[in-house]
């Protein structure tokens, strides 16, 4: 269950301290509760089968990110074919970072 902070409305997250978990944010709100991890993972399985089933629930393992191919050189094995992507590494008025990744050894190598 997702739960907001009642005085800056961000996120709350868990916090475990000895089995006992509190619900915290970053502006310092803190929500404190008296089940522990596995009571809240027990009822959190239970709402999910009480759901419709045509539920669908996505984890961070989940996701899939499909990123152009791009002629590129690997530097390490010489392959001609790359994928790639940018991020924004250094502060917001730089260019951004673009990344790449050979298709055959996987090495990883960035350019400015």
């Amino acid at each position: 269950m997702v739960e907001f902070c009642p005085e800056c409305s961000s996120l709350l997250r868990k916090q475990t301290s000895s089995g006992i978990f509190n619900l915290v944010c970053r502006c310092g709100y803190q929500q404190e509760t008296q089940k522990n991890e596995s009571e809240i993972n027990k009822n959190v399985q239970e709402k999910k089968k009480s759901l419709d089933g045509n539920l669908i629930v996505v984890t961070e393992e989940d996701k899939i990110t499909v990123n152009p191919k791009v002629s590129k050189v690997c530097p390490k094995c010489s392959h001609k074919e790359a994928e790639a992507w940018q991020e924004q590494t250094r502060s917001a008025d730089e260019p951004s970072t673009s990344f790449f990744r050979c298709l055959k050894c996987r090495f990883t190598w960035r350019e400015y």
